[in-house]
């Protein structure tokens, strides 16, 4: 069977996610990475590098929500100006 011949298939989730259920996903797999951020430096004995580079994924997540909070308010905002 040559790949003209494979029939195409596509996921089609059965009943869409809500927007809250989106959020929390996406906020449960932050909570996940820094779980096991903090259980590598407790197992790994607290190295200089596993700590900095917790350190260091810590801060680019707080960046990373500033910035989508600010991405949000913006867009909130120009969709107030926009005349229906």
């Amino acid at each position: 069977m040559s790949m003209a011949e494979r029939p195409v298939a596509r996921f089609r989730p059965v009943h869409p996610m809500s927007r809250a259920r989106k959020a929390v996903a996406f906020l449960l797999g932050g909570v996940v990475w820094a779980a096991a951020g903090v259980i590598a430096v407790v197992l790994l004995g607290g190295t200089y590098i596993v700590r900095h580079l917790l350190l260091v994924t810590g801060v680019s997540w707080l960046v990373f929500g500033a910035a989508l909070a600010c991405g949000i308010v913006l867009r909130h905002r120009e969709e107030r100006r926009v005349p229906d």
